[in-house]
């Protein structure tokens, strides 16, 4: 299942966003994004430290990942090699990670707090939600968007 969708650019050029935001140093673990070419319909972010709720979500997005939805993270506040140690505890369900120490991104983007989702097409926000997303949310919520969007048929 192969999607062509765009990521977001939120009410700045895509090349402010890529040189203001994208902090990449390390292509292991932040694989080269290039934002003209990138399919991510998915956008994530999760709490390091918080309670299960995003642990339980996370191994679902492991899933959806597995079943080829392409997710986005954004590391939030977070120092990088928590993300790291995060991820190679957990699983790393993301095809790339924004690192957004000062939190400047999130905040752009309406962030209140963690785990958040949004669903993203050609380069806009269609989706946001607030709180653990699992499979009842993501049939109740993302999927009727999914299929009204058609995201997942190219």
């Amino acid at each position: 299942m192969t999607v062509f969708l765009r990521l977001f650019i939120l009410s700045v050029s895509l090349m402010f966003f890529y040189f203001f935001y994208l902090y990449i140093e390390d292509d292991k673990y932040y694989p080269g994004a290039s934002f003209q070419t990138s399919n991510m319909p998915l956008f994530e972010l999760e709490d390091l430290y918080s309670d299960d709720t995003c642990r339980i979500e996370h191994g679902f997005l492991v899933k959806l990942s597995s079943q080829g939805i392409p997710i986005m993270g954004l590391n939030y506040k977070d120092e990088r090699i928590d993300a790291i140690n995060w991820i190679t505890k957990f699983g790393d369900p993301y095809k790339f990670i924004i690192h957004d120490l000062k939190g400047e991104l999130a905040l752009d983007m309406g962030v209140t707090g963690a785990p958040e989702t949004f669903l993203i097409n050609n380069g806009k926000i269609i989706a946001h939600y607030r709180g653990e997303v699992n499979e009842m949310i993501w049939s109740d919520v993302f999927s009727p968007i999914i299929k009204k969007e058609n995201l997942f048929n190219d």
